[in-house]
């Protein structure tokens, strides 16, 4: 399930987190309680949040941990808009964490394909600047002719993924023509699958993610606004919007 509704206005897309983790998610701190989120979102004014932890094995029984998750919300019963996902991993060309069983009864999933710093991911055969923006471009249309995606997480940026592998990672972005982001943005758009604002990674590669941005308006593509919250005080998207206008040129 993605937003129905096509908006480039980033004052418009901040009202709504599209990726929070629970403390399901081992990486978010133990306070990222459903109640406690709720109450954040709540008290930050926002229409309402995805909760979309990791899911990165499947021997992990994640229909459980989703099943517990929507018993909590509705204890909550709060009037927020809430969406129960996952942020699945396409790990490799064509691989994925779950099963296609799995997938089809996720509500809201949104998929991971440039965790290279994690040991189970696959690289590509060379390890220059173009092979990786080739490998993670083949893994995206695999993915998005897949019909398994509704959003993609925190795309082509590997900023923070490739440390200790590449001297500058940003150069895996600039080995992306403007052409093949193009295209490879109208395919997730031919294929109904919306595209993220990740407030993080846009501060990592400012250069890139104006790119992204601009092409993305021009190609039509549905953007989905997320935080990648981890903890309690990342909660609100506002607190990114005047550092974000500064580097999309929306100020």
């Amino acid at each position: 399930m993605k937003s129905k509704q096509l908006l480039h206005d980033l004052s418009i897309l901040v009202r709504f987190n599209w990726h929070v983790h629970t403390n399901f998610s081992t990486c978010a701190n133990v306070d990222m309680t459903v109640p406690s989120i709720l109450a954040s979102v709540k008290d930050s004014d926002l229409e309402g949040v995805a909760f979309v932890d990791h899911h990165r094995s499947r021997k992990h029984d994640i229909m459980s941990d989703l099943t517990q998750l929507k018993n909590e919300i509705e204890v909550c019963q709060t009037k927020l808009k809430v969406f129960v996902g996952a942020e699945l991993s396409a790990f490799g060309i064509g691989k994925y964490s779950d099963s296609i069983e799995t997938n089809r009864m996720i509500n809201y999933r949104l998929y991971a394909c440039n965790h290279y710093h994690l040991s189970f991911w696959e690289h590509p055969a060379t390890t220059s600047p173009r092979a990786y923006a080739e490998h993670s471009l083949a893994i995206l249309t695999c993915l998005l002719k897949s019909q398994r995606a509704d959003c993609i997480a925190h795309p082509f940026i590997v900023t923070s993924y490739l440390k200790g592998n590449l001297y500058a990672p940003t150069s895996v972005t600039r080995a992306i023509s403007d052409k093949e982001l193009a295209n490879i943005l109208e395919l997730g758009k031919n294929n109904d699958v919306a595209w993220e604002l990740n407030a993080k990674v846009i501060l990592e590669d400012p250069q890139f993610a104006r790119r992204y941005w601009n092409i993305g308006r021009e190609v039509g593509v549905s953007f989905h606004f997320g935080t990648d919250a981890h903890r309690l005080s990342e909660i609100d998207p506002r607190q990114y919007v005047g550092r974000l206008e500064s580097i999309l040129g929306e100020h």
